[in-house]
């Protein structure tokens, strides 16, 4: 149990405040949500937009799935316009994928949102709330980063997901339609 001024803080207080506060949020889609993606579909746009040209064989790697899922989730990606394949000059054998300009296009939209609403959100703070909430932030990324180490993403375990608020990823990480 956490305390407040000396008045202890139960973490459903917590959970509820922070439940209020989503709740109070604006409501309604995303500007970007017309292109429909799934979230398998986002969760590969971030993961291309974050590892840049990566093999099909690293990015079922990345995902988690065989090789031919991950050309698959890649297919409907590129049906979409969101992403390209090329060959490597090096090793023809080889197959990248990578974001296209509009795959580019639309992350940076989606980023541009995210950043908004948090902007909007933190702007209700005082500066000294600011700073105080930034730092309650850095402890909480410290001790995270203590308990999951970046390298046990790598060897199979649990995903980062960036957005919020905070969800689980699907098991099937290409999703749904195309």
């Amino acid at each position: 149990m956490a305390e407040r001024s000396g008045t202890p803080v139960a973490f459903d207080e917590v959970e509820a405040h922070t439940r209020a506060l989503f709740e109070s949020m604006p409501k309604g889609p995303p500007g970007w949500a017309h292109h429909d993606l799934t979230f398998g579909q986002l969760r590969l746009l971030f993961t291309l937009g974050e590892s840049g040209p990566v093999s099909v064989g690293q990015l079922a790697d990345m995902l988690g799935v065989t090789d031919a899922t991950a050309s698959e989730f890649v297919d409907r990606l590129e049906r979409r316009g969101l992403a390209v394949r090329s060959h490597r000059a090096d090793d023809r054998r080889v197959v990248d994928c990578l974001l296209s300009d509009e795959g580019s296009r639309l992350l940076g939209e989606i980023q541009g949102a995210r950043q908004g609403a948090m902007r909007k959100l933190l702007a209700l703070l005082t500066p000294d709330e600011l700073a105080q909430f930034d730092g309650l932030i850095q402890i909480m990324a410290e001790r995270l980063s203590a308990a999951f180490p970046p390298s046990a993403s790598l060897q199979g375990g649990p995903p980062v997901n960036h957005a919020m608020p905070p969800a689980k990823p699907a098991p099937d990480a290409g999703g749904g339609r195309a």
